[in-house]
Protein backbone atom coordinates (compact mmCIF):
# COMPACT_ATOMS: atom_id res chain seq x y z
CA UNK A 1 0.00 0.00 0.00
CA UNK A 2 1.53 3.34 -0.79
CA UNK A 3 1.99 5.59 1.47
CA UNK A 4 -0.65 8.07 0.54
CA UNK A 5 -3.06 5.96 0.98
CA UNK A 6 -1.72 4.13 3.98
CA UNK A 7 -2.42 7.57 5.97
CA UNK A 8 -5.62 8.30 3.86
CA UNK A 9 -6.77 4.83 5.51
CA UNK A 10 -5.52 5.20 9.07
CA UNK A 11 -6.96 9.01 9.47
CA UNK A 12 -10.05 7.07 8.13
CA UNK A 13 -9.76 4.51 10.88
CA UNK A 14 -9.40 7.10 13.52
CA UNK A 15 -12.09 9.06 12.20
CA UNK A 16 -14.72 5.97 13.02
CA UNK A 17 -13.69 5.30 16.03
CA UNK A 18 -14.25 9.03 16.72
CA UNK A 19 -17.87 8.41 15.33
CA UNK A 20 -18.06 5.32 17.44
CA UNK A 21 -17.39 6.51 20.15
CA UNK A 22 -19.32 10.31 20.13
CA UNK A 23 -22.52 7.57 18.71
CA UNK A 24 -22.96 10.31 15.67
CA UNK A 25 -21.29 11.29 12.92
CA UNK A 26 -22.20 14.98 11.63
CA UNK A 27 -21.97 15.71 8.25
CA UNK A 28 -22.62 19.22 6.41
CA UNK A 29 -23.46 18.91 2.53
CA UNK A 30 -25.66 21.07 0.27
CA UNK A 31 -25.97 23.76 2.54
CA UNK A 32 -27.54 21.14 5.29
CA UNK A 33 -26.42 19.53 8.31
CA UNK A 34 -27.19 16.39 8.50
CA UNK A 35 -26.83 13.57 12.12
CA UNK A 36 -26.32 9.83 10.72
CA UNK A 37 -25.54 6.77 12.87
CA UNK A 38 -21.47 5.89 12.49
CA UNK A 39 -22.22 3.08 10.49
CA UNK A 40 -24.16 4.91 7.65
CA UNK A 41 -22.59 4.41 4.35
CA UNK A 42 -22.88 8.35 2.93
CA UNK A 43 -21.28 9.67 -0.52
CA UNK A 44 -18.06 10.59 0.26
CA UNK A 45 -15.20 10.65 -2.47
CA UNK A 46 -11.56 11.96 -1.15
CA UNK A 47 -10.81 14.18 -4.30
CA UNK A 48 -14.27 15.16 -5.24
CA UNK A 49 -15.98 16.19 -1.82
CA UNK A 50 -19.79 17.11 -1.92
CA UNK A 51 -20.28 20.96 -1.86
CA UNK A 52 -20.98 22.48 1.61
CA UNK A 53 -22.92 25.40 0.43
CA UNK A 54 -26.28 25.16 -1.45
CA UNK A 55 -26.59 22.84 -3.98
CA UNK A 56 -25.95 25.34 -6.56
CA UNK A 57 -22.33 26.68 -5.07
CA UNK A 58 -20.28 24.10 -7.09
CA UNK A 59 -22.32 24.27 -10.19
CA UNK A 60 -19.92 24.77 -11.99
CA UNK A 61 -17.84 22.15 -10.91
CA UNK A 62 -20.14 19.72 -10.59
CA UNK A 63 -21.87 19.87 -14.14
CA UNK A 64 -18.41 20.14 -15.92
CA UNK A 65 -17.30 16.58 -14.72
CA UNK A 66 -20.49 15.24 -15.65
CA UNK A 67 -20.25 16.96 -19.38
CA UNK A 68 -16.41 15.68 -19.30
CA UNK A 69 -17.83 12.17 -18.29
CA UNK A 70 -20.57 12.23 -20.83
CA UNK A 71 -18.32 13.13 -23.64
CA UNK A 72 -15.58 10.87 -22.90
CA UNK A 73 -18.26 7.95 -23.02
CA UNK A 74 -20.16 9.57 -26.40
CA UNK A 75 -16.76 9.80 -28.01
CA UNK A 76 -14.85 6.23 -27.25
CA UNK A 77 -18.39 5.00 -29.39
CA UNK A 78 -17.43 6.69 -32.52
CA UNK A 79 -15.75 5.92 -35.38
CA UNK A 80 -13.24 8.37 -36.81
CA UNK A 81 -14.48 11.11 -35.03
CA UNK A 82 -14.92 14.51 -35.26
CA UNK A 83 -15.01 16.90 -32.76
CA UNK A 84 -15.16 20.86 -32.81
CA UNK A 85 -14.16 22.36 -29.24
CA UNK A 86 -15.01 26.34 -29.65
CA UNK A 87 -13.62 28.36 -26.26
CA UNK A 88 -11.07 25.54 -25.83
CA UNK A 89 -9.01 27.56 -23.59
CA UNK A 90 -6.05 26.00 -22.60
CA UNK A 91 -6.89 22.67 -24.42
CA UNK A 92 -8.21 20.61 -21.75
CA UNK A 93 -10.86 19.09 -23.45
CA UNK A 94 -8.84 19.23 -27.09
CA UNK A 95 -6.29 16.44 -25.23
CA UNK A 96 -8.73 14.56 -22.94
CA UNK A 97 -10.94 14.37 -25.85
CA UNK A 98 -7.85 13.96 -28.42
CA UNK A 99 -6.54 10.83 -26.96
CA UNK A 100 -9.28 8.90 -27.43
CA UNK A 101 -10.08 10.59 -30.60
CA UNK A 102 -6.27 9.32 -31.81
CA UNK A 103 -7.05 6.06 -30.99
CA UNK A 104 -10.28 5.94 -33.37
CA UNK A 105 -8.19 7.79 -36.44
CA UNK A 106 -10.17 10.91 -35.50
CA UNK A 107 -9.88 14.34 -35.57
CA UNK A 108 -10.35 17.64 -33.33
CA UNK A 109 -10.63 21.90 -34.20
CA UNK A 110 -9.27 23.25 -30.97
CA UNK A 111 -10.70 26.80 -31.42
CA UNK A 112 -9.09 29.60 -29.34
CA UNK A 113 -8.84 33.55 -30.13
CA UNK A 114 -6.55 34.57 -27.11
CA UNK A 115 -2.79 34.58 -27.66
CA UNK A 116 -1.65 33.29 -24.28
CA UNK A 117 -4.09 30.94 -23.93
CA UNK A 118 -3.96 29.77 -27.67
CA UNK A 119 -0.03 29.52 -27.11
CA UNK A 120 -0.73 27.46 -23.73
CA UNK A 121 -3.36 25.22 -25.66
CA UNK A 122 -0.73 24.51 -28.43
CA UNK A 123 2.34 23.39 -25.95
CA UNK A 124 -0.24 21.05 -23.81
CA UNK A 125 -1.42 19.26 -27.31
CA UNK A 126 2.28 18.71 -28.32
CA UNK A 127 2.88 17.79 -25.44
CA UNK A 128 0.30 14.82 -25.31
CA UNK A 129 1.46 13.96 -28.90
CA UNK A 130 -1.31 14.92 -30.60
CA UNK A 131 -0.13 17.32 -33.41
CA UNK A 132 -1.29 14.69 -36.24
CA UNK A 133 -4.86 14.76 -34.52
CA UNK A 134 -5.96 17.92 -32.72
CA UNK A 135 -5.93 21.20 -35.14
CA UNK A 136 -5.63 24.26 -33.17
CA UNK A 137 -6.97 27.66 -34.58
CA UNK A 138 -6.52 30.97 -33.03
CA UNK A 139 -9.80 32.51 -33.96
CA UNK A 140 -13.10 33.52 -32.43
CA UNK A 141 -16.55 32.23 -33.79
CA UNK A 142 -19.42 34.24 -34.50
CA UNK A 143 -22.14 34.88 -37.25
CA UNK A 144 -20.10 37.57 -38.94
CA UNK A 145 -16.53 37.10 -39.96
CA UNK A 146 -13.88 40.35 -38.85
CA UNK A 147 -12.31 41.19 -35.60
CA UNK A 148 -13.60 42.37 -32.21
CA UNK A 149 -12.00 43.11 -28.96
CA UNK A 150 -11.74 40.40 -25.90
CA UNK A 151 -12.04 40.93 -22.64
CA UNK A 152 -9.37 39.50 -20.89
CA UNK A 153 -10.43 37.58 -17.73
CA UNK A 154 -9.01 34.72 -17.83
CA UNK A 155 -11.29 31.35 -18.14
CA UNK A 156 -14.45 33.87 -18.61
CA UNK A 157 -12.79 35.79 -21.32
CA UNK A 158 -15.19 37.11 -23.85
CA UNK A 159 -16.08 38.84 -27.19
CA UNK A 160 -16.93 42.91 -25.78
CA UNK A 161 -17.60 46.00 -27.55
CA UNK A 162 -15.40 47.86 -24.79
CA UNK A 163 -11.98 49.11 -25.41
CA UNK A 164 -9.44 49.39 -22.80
CA UNK A 165 -6.34 47.99 -21.51
CA UNK A 166 -7.96 44.90 -20.37
CA UNK A 167 -8.65 43.95 -24.15
CA UNK A 168 -7.05 42.50 -27.19
CA UNK A 169 -7.96 42.25 -30.70
CA UNK A 170 -9.41 38.87 -32.35
CA UNK A 171 -9.80 37.56 -35.58
CA UNK A 172 -13.25 36.31 -35.86
CA UNK A 173 -15.39 33.80 -38.80
CA UNK A 174 -18.13 31.84 -39.02
CA UNK A 175 -17.80 28.13 -38.25
CA UNK A 176 -19.15 28.02 -41.94
CA UNK A 177 -16.08 29.39 -43.03
CA UNK A 178 -14.27 27.00 -40.27
CA UNK A 179 -15.58 23.79 -41.91
CA UNK A 180 -15.31 24.43 -45.18
CA UNK A 181 -11.83 25.30 -44.73
CA UNK A 182 -11.22 22.01 -43.53
CA UNK A 183 -13.42 20.37 -45.68
CA UNK A 184 -15.72 18.94 -43.08
CA UNK A 185 -19.75 18.59 -44.11
CA UNK A 186 -20.15 16.10 -40.74
CA UNK A 187 -19.87 17.13 -37.34
CA UNK A 188 -19.84 14.39 -34.76
CA UNK A 189 -19.56 16.29 -31.68
CA UNK A 190 -19.60 20.29 -31.03
CA UNK A 191 -18.52 21.79 -28.12
CA UNK A 192 -19.63 25.58 -27.36
CA UNK A 193 -18.29 27.40 -24.22
CA UNK A 194 -18.24 30.98 -25.34
CA UNK A 195 -19.64 33.01 -22.36
CA UNK A 196 -22.69 34.27 -23.90
CA UNK A 197 -21.84 34.14 -27.71
CA UNK A 198 -23.93 31.10 -27.90
CA UNK A 199 -26.32 31.75 -30.12
CA UNK A 200 -24.39 33.37 -32.81
CA UNK A 201 -22.12 30.67 -32.69
CA UNK A 202 -25.30 28.29 -33.90
CA UNK A 203 -26.42 30.33 -36.00
CA UNK A 204 -23.23 30.56 -38.00
CA UNK A 205 -23.30 26.84 -38.49
CA UNK A 206 -24.02 25.83 -42.12
CA UNK A 207 -27.46 23.87 -41.22
CA UNK A 208 -28.01 23.53 -44.92
CA UNK A 209 -24.87 21.94 -46.25
CA UNK A 210 -23.32 20.47 -43.15
CA UNK A 211 -24.57 18.13 -40.20
CA UNK A 212 -24.26 18.06 -36.45
CA UNK A 213 -24.38 14.90 -34.20
CA UNK A 214 -24.26 15.90 -30.85
CA UNK A 215 -24.33 19.77 -29.12
CA UNK A 216 -23.06 19.97 -25.85
CA UNK A 217 -23.25 24.32 -25.34
CA UNK A 218 -22.78 26.22 -22.01
CA UNK A 219 -25.40 28.20 -21.35
CA UNK A 220 -24.92 32.13 -19.82
CA UNK A 221 -28.08 33.53 -19.96
CA UNK A 222 -26.50 36.75 -17.77
CA UNK A 223 -24.59 37.68 -20.64
CA UNK A 224 -26.90 37.32 -23.81
CA UNK A 225 -27.52 41.01 -23.43
CA UNK A 226 -24.10 42.02 -24.78
CA UNK A 227 -24.28 39.53 -27.99
CA UNK A 228 -28.00 41.52 -28.39
CA UNK A 229 -30.16 38.35 -28.44
CA UNK A 230 -32.19 37.34 -24.92
CA UNK A 231 -34.06 34.18 -24.16
CA UNK A 232 -37.04 34.60 -26.50
CA UNK A 233 -34.34 34.26 -29.33
CA UNK A 234 -32.60 30.89 -27.86
CA UNK A 235 -36.19 29.65 -27.38
CA UNK A 236 -36.64 30.56 -30.92
CA UNK A 237 -33.47 28.87 -32.31
CA UNK A 238 -34.16 25.94 -30.80
CA UNK A 239 -37.50 25.51 -31.33
CA UNK A 240 -37.30 26.01 -35.42
CA UNK A 241 -33.68 23.40 -35.52
CA UNK A 242 -36.17 21.10 -33.40
CA UNK A 243 -33.93 20.48 -30.40
CA UNK A 244 -34.85 20.06 -26.61
CA UNK A 245 -32.52 21.76 -23.80
CA UNK A 246 -31.44 19.22 -21.25
CA UNK A 247 -29.02 20.81 -18.62
CA UNK A 248 -26.37 17.96 -16.22
CA UNK A 249 -28.56 17.98 -14.13
CA UNK A 250 -31.86 16.34 -16.73
CA UNK A 251 -33.59 19.57 -16.36
CA UNK A 252 -35.02 20.46 -19.54
CA UNK A 253 -34.91 24.34 -20.67
CA UNK A 254 -38.51 24.98 -22.51
CA UNK A 255 -38.08 29.04 -21.80
CA UNK A 256 -35.04 31.37 -20.80
CA UNK A 257 -36.84 33.96 -18.68
CA UNK A 258 -34.30 34.00 -15.71
CA UNK A 259 -31.09 35.80 -16.62
CA UNK A 260 -29.10 33.32 -13.92
CA UNK A 261 -26.03 30.77 -15.04
CA UNK A 262 -27.50 27.66 -16.55
CA UNK A 263 -23.83 25.91 -17.73
CA UNK A 264 -23.25 23.05 -19.14
CA UNK A 265 -26.43 22.05 -21.73
CA UNK A 266 -27.25 18.96 -24.49
CA UNK A 267 -29.24 19.98 -27.28
CA UNK A 268 -30.99 17.00 -27.86
CA UNK A 269 -33.37 16.35 -31.22
CA UNK A 270 -36.63 16.80 -30.44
Amino acid sequence: MKIRELIYQTGLRSLRLFWSMNGVRRITAFGERFLVTPNTIFPSYRKFPLPKGSCLSEMVRYTDFVQLHSLCNLVTELEKPTIIDIGAYHGAYAIILGKIAQRKGGKVIAVEPISESYSVMLKNIILNGLSNTVICEQVAILDRPGHLNMELKGVESKLSGKQNGNCCSVAVVTLEQLLQKYDVRKVDLLIIDVEGAELPVLRSFPWQSASVGRIFCELHPYAWKDFGYDGEGMRVFLLEHKYRCIDMYLNEHTTFWNEGYIGPTEFIRA
